[in-house]
């Protein structure tokens, strides 16, 4: 059970820290909502269950459980990656990536 809480709360933490850094680097992001319908504006707030989403100035609040995917307008994973926090490039496997066979 402890370990399912830690799971929760791990996840949680991931969430707002991106939601957070969307939020003070005024990124615009697109919510993809659950109907395919999308909403693009400036994230003013949020806490466990919703977002509050600037669009052309006017506020809208957003579920969680209707939202499906949450997209940046700009790339934010290096807030999560020690690669791209100080620019290194990634390792690739190129040599394998074009042998199929």
């Amino acid at each position: 059970m402890n370990e399912i809480r830690e799971n929760i709360s791990s996840n949680r933490r991931m969430q707002d820290s991106f939601l957070n850094f969307c939020r003070k680097e005024e990124i615009i992001v697109i919510l993809e909502m659950n109907n395919s319908s999308l909403a693009e504006g400036y994230i003013i707030g949020f806490d466990q269950d919703s977002i509050i989403l600037d669009i052309d100035g006017s506020q809208h609040l957003y579920f969680l459980n209707a939202i499906s995917c949450i997209k940046p307008q700009k790339e934010v994973n290096y807030i999560f990656n020690e690669a791209y926090r100080y620019k290194k490039t990634l390792n690739g496997y190129s040599k394998y990536a074009n042998n199929y066979s």
